[in-house]
């Protein structure tokens, strides 16, 4: 489901099922397109899930969307860097194979909060009160082998995660999340393609 709707005062208001905002026929249309790309390459049997807090504001910059890749530099950087430490040349591949070998391999993206979130503050708040839904959504739907956190501000998912009882190898960088890194940070960029590799093993 995209969305649930509530009657208040007579009036209904559409509530999204990714971020639990109020949301407009706009946000909807691109929240379902993000979830039929994702399912496009969603692996039938999830091997590392690796989990991000929140989508890039811009729809042709979400990692599964099928066509070019992402324009926004930090977008352009984590599909690289995330499919260069899986070992796959998603800029000389195409998106299209570059997404077709990250799922035969058994890997998927989730993110926390299936919808994009601009203000920091915002994110943190919908991460901490969606968290039993994101850990539901890890143990009865994705169902992975191993779930790889990205990002500190998913350091109280990750805890939770680990004493939810789920099956699934929690995978951390020394007892923490890997930290993302921007366009502009080479050397941040060179530790994650590094740190997700030796995690991977």
């Amino acid at each position: 489901m995209a969305a649930t709707g509530t009657t208040a005062g007579g009036v209904r208001t559409i509530h999204c099922d990714g971020c639990t905002v109020e949301a407009s026929p706009e946000h909807l249309r691109q929240r379902i397109a993000r979830l039929e790309w994702g399912s496009r390459f969603r692996p039938i049997h999830i091997g590392t899930l690796f989990l991000a807090p929140a989508p890039p504001a811009a729809l042709e910059d979400f990692f599964y969307a099928p066509e070019g890749v992402p324009r926004e530099p930090d977008a352009l950087a984590f599909y690289e860097d995330l499919l260069a430490a899986c070992g796959i040349a998603g800029a000389a591949e195409g998106r299209e194979k570059a997404l077709g070998a990250f799922q035969h391999q058994g890997f998927f993206l989730a993110e926390a909060v299936e919808c994009p979130v601009e203000d920091g503050g915002e994110l943190d708040s919908l991460i901490l009160r969606l968290t039993p839904t994101i850990l539901r959504r890890v143990r009865f739907s994705y169902r992975p082998k191993s779930v790889l956190v990205l990002s500190e501000r998913l350091a109280g998912v990750a805890s939770a995660l680990r004493g939810a009882g789920s099956e699934a190898e929690v995978l951390l960088w020394e007892g923490a999340p890997v930290a993302l890194a921007g366009a502009g940070d080479a050397a941040g960029r060179e530790r994650f393609r590094t740190q997700l590799k030796q995690l991977l093993g």
